[in-house]
């Protein structure tokens, strides 16, 4: 992610690159040092870097921020599911996986909305919406299918 926003803002790359390290030491104490009150922190430095980066490119709509916004979720949830399997209890075998299958099922879920929501954006109003429409619920379909049968198989 930080290398696209550089790429994506190259005028701005060096202060990009130099936020994105800020956010990743942040990121490296949360798991190594256990801070969780840094996690919010260290997510908000990561995702300023995209922003900055879009706003510094406003030629067109970004069609990868379902992926980063995406990435941004998978990151806090797997920071955060890390932080909690310090504990001295062990949590049962179940319980992590339908936590698994949670996080998974909100990820796609997540990635599926923004994704229809960008092509919603990027899409000239009489020039395929409808297709655009169908697509994604089709998309949203599979995926419903795909967790479906994750959840049957746990």
């Amino acid at each position: 992610m930080l290398a696209y926003a550089a790429v994506r803002a190259h005028a701005l790359a060096g202060l990009l690159v130099a936020l994105g390290a800020l956010g990743g030491v942040l990121l490296l104490a949360v798991l190594l040092r256990g801070l969780e009150e840094l996690l919010a922190w260290a997510l908000a430095v990561l995702a300023l870097v995209y922003v900055v980066s879009v706003v510094v490119d406003t030629s067109r709509v970004d069609d990868a921020a379902p992926l980063v916004a995406t990435a941004l979720l998978l990151c806090g949830e797997l920071a955060a599911w890390s932080l909690d399997a310090r504990w001295r209890i062990a949590a049962e075998g179940s319980l992590v996986r339908r936590r698994a299958v949670a996080l998974t099922g909100l990820a796609l879920g997540g990635l599926t909305a923004s994704a229809l929501v960008i092509a919603s954006a990027a899409t000239r109003p009489g020039r395929g919406l409808a297709w655009t429409t169908l697509g994604a619920a089709a998309a949203v379909g599979v995926i419903g299918i795909a967790v479906a049968a994750l959840r049957r198989s746990t």
